[in-house]
């Protein structure tokens, strides 16, 4: 009897291994990768910002010095150029923050090729989809592109989220929602490739 629950223990073990061998997740951590670009671009948009309000407040003041422009109307302009600085700040910040991710997501793309190239490999762990829960669509999603071999219709963060919530539920062996009949599934679709 203590065999059997030792083999069943190591069936799930097995599927664990396999995951980690198929899955470098250093290289999918889109989160943690694109972590250091977003304080340069948001200094990017703020420096943009500054910049132009610094130009039009200097403009302004001046026409205000040289009696072009009342004391009044000088006061609502200063709080009304706030608004088109504030939309080329974001904008800047927007801009900056894609250009500065791009060789990153490019990076996980042609990595996510790889990994899908030969009949695909993320679907393979589709039976724990009863683990994770029927109500996760990005993960169904990303589980039923990579079957048809469309994951270059995915967006990467859609990919790598459903690949981090497989390996949260492959990281609590305990789990009895991970059955090992959902294990010996995952095998089986190994097998047939």
């Amino acid at each position: 009897m203590a065999g059997k629950q030792k083999s069943k223990r190591n069936i799930k073990k097995e599927v664990r291994r396999l995951f980690e061998r198929s899955f470098d997740m250093d290289q999918l951590n889109y989160k943690k990768l694109s972590l250091p670009t977003k304080p340069k671009s948001l200094l990017i948009g703020l420096g943009s910002a500054s910049a132009l309000y610094a130009a039009g407040f200097a403009l302004a003041y001046i026409a205000m010095e040289k009696n072009i422009l009342p004391l009044e109307e000088f006061a609502k302009l200063s709080w009304i150029i706030l608004i088109p600085v504030t939309i080329v700040g974001v904008t800047a910040w927007q801009i900056s923050k894609n250009r500065m991710e791009y060789p990153i997501r490019q990076k996980i793309l042609t990595y996510m090729a790889a990994l899908e190239k030969d009949g695909g490999l993320l679907w393979k762990f589709s039976p724990l989809m009863d683990v994770i829960g029927i109500e996760d669509t990005d993960t169904k999603k990303a589980l039923t592109k990579s079957r048809e071999g469309k994951v270059d219709e995915l967006a990467v963060e859609d990919y790598t989220e459903a690949v981090e919530k497989l390996n949260q539920v492959l990281l609590n062996t305990d789990n009895r929602y991970f059955s090992n009949v959902i294990a010996e599934a995952i095998l089986e679709n190994f097998d047939k490739s």
